[in-house]
């Protein structure tokens, strides 16, 4: 055993006994684990006690450390449960650009995918850690009655030492086989280029940036960053998906360290606030798709200013009868005033793109009879009236309002450049209104 671990040493600089000290069989006929050689070294349980469930998965390309948990599809995670999910389409979210290639799948067809790294991506980063979550078929027989459903299995791949990293790649490729693509969260800037990276380092052809990909980072930003300001995975748990983590957790940051620390000891006990940090990643990533996948079907958003974002997302996409309605509804919502005159104030801009100037100059009025720090539906006024209902008058007096408000503002650069603007545009209509016929 000395001459191990000092053949161990010499090789890796630390002392960790993983991968090539294996836990002693079971007695026959069951009864509890005796101790595996690294107990006895170590003083400290390895992995196989201190995760029920897993196990060592050895091929020809080596061996990876493999948990399993199993969730009813029932299961309440926060405020929503995973079942919620598969009552969604897909092929929502094909107007929006995440992946027309999503189109005719069923969620139960789609991997989530989340990695647990050794630090920032750079060239000698490595993901320690795989997590992935999948809907599979579960057969229940009680009272000798057979029912079918389905679960969600949440499986982690975990590397013992990087001896371990070509089964893990083996292992995932296995397991994308059959899959129609994968869900992840900043998954196309992260996860995925560190993961083909790895498949590259290994002599691998890695398949992940071929398969269709649903990143939710992105719709995340698009629907709740006005409302909730921080889109982190963490921040959205909390304040959209309504969940508190236990005291298992460990935070993002400590994480690396954590699995140096094990490397380096051999002492794998606080890797379990990664497993569960991780496996919680995973059980968010499928009810935040659930919630994001619903509001793009239904176009009905939770909160109205969620409401508004999705409006100005289908308004940036073309989608103008979608984007009316949907702004449409946020306005019948709970807004600040200054939210009020964003939503007002897009659907103008709707409104007037389409050539519906007098029902824009409906909502241009709303906005100015309400705003007193900006002028921009009182100008849109004042072009209204002046070419396209020759109302000259009317034109004069939306710029005369403007520059009243305008003349109450601070002394900014802003203030005296549309204070400039709006004097020569009433110049101009004036010198227009009398003039000599």
């Amino acid at each position: 055993m000395n001459d191990e671990i000092s053949s161990l040493l010499r090789r890796l600089g630390v002392t960790r006994g993983a991968r090539h000290i294996r836990p002693a069989a079971a007695p026959v006929g069951g009864g509890q684990q005796l101790h595996s050689a690294r107990d006895d070294l170590y003083g400290t349980p390895p992995l196989e006690h201190l995760l029920p469930g897993g196990r060592v998965v050895e091929a020809e390309d080596g061996a990876c450390f493999v948990v399993d948990r199993v969730y009813p599809i029932q299961h309440r995670h926060g405020d929503d449960t995973l079942a919620d999910l598969l009552t969604a389409d897909p092929t929502a979210a094909t107007p929006y650009g995440l992946d027309s290639r999503i189109a005719g799948n069923d969620f139960r067809d789609f991997l989530f995918l989340d990695t647990e790294t050794t630090g920032l991506a750079g060239a000698g980063t490595l993901a320690f850690m795989v997590g992935v979550a999948f809907f599979e078929p579960h057969t229940t027989i009680a009272d000798g009655q057979t029912e079918e459903g389905d679960v969600l299995v949440v499986r982690q791949y975990f590397l013992r030492d990087h001896g371990d990293e070509p089964e893990m790649l083996h292992q995932l490729d296995d397991m994308m086989a059959d899959k129609a693509g994968l869900i992840t969260f900043n998954g196309k800037s992260f996860d995925v280029p560190l993961l083909d990276s790895r498949y590259l380092m290994n002599r691998r052809r890695g398949r992940l940036l071929e398969m269709p990909h649903i990143d939710l980072l992105a719709p995340a930003r698009r629907l709740f960053r006005s409302r909730l300001g921080s889109c982190a995975l963490g921040s959205l748990e909390q304040n959209l998906l309504g969940l508190r983590r236990t005291q298992d957790d460990v935070p993002g940051w400590m994480i690396p360290s954590l699995y140096l620390d094990y490397l380096r000891s051999g002492d794998a006990r606080r890797l379990t606030g990664i497993f569960y940090h991780n496996e919680m990643d995973m059980l968010s990533m499928v009810t935040l798709a659930s919630r994001i996948f619903r509001q793009l079907a239904t176009s009905r958003c939770d909160h109205p200013i969620d409401q508004l974002s999705l409006g100005r997302w289908q308004a940036d996409l073309g989608l103008d009868d979608l984007a009316e309605n949907t702004l449409r509804s946020a306005l019948e919502g709970d807004l600040s005033m200054e939210a009020y005159h964003q939503a007002l104030y897009r659907l103008g801009m709707l409104y007037k793109q389409s050539d519906r100037r007098s029902e824009a100059a409906v909502v241009w009025q709303q906005i100015a009879s309400t705003a007193t720090d900006d002028v921009s539906a009182h100008i849109e006024l004042a072009k209204y009236y002046e070419w396209y209902e020759d109302d000259l008058p009317a034109a004069i007096q939306w710029t005369r309002q403007a520059i009243s408000l305008v003349e109450r503002w601070p002394l900014t650069p802003r203030a005296r450049l549309d204070h400039a603007d709006l004097h020569h545009r009433l110049e101009r209509l004036e010198r227009k209104a009398f003039r000599p016929v």
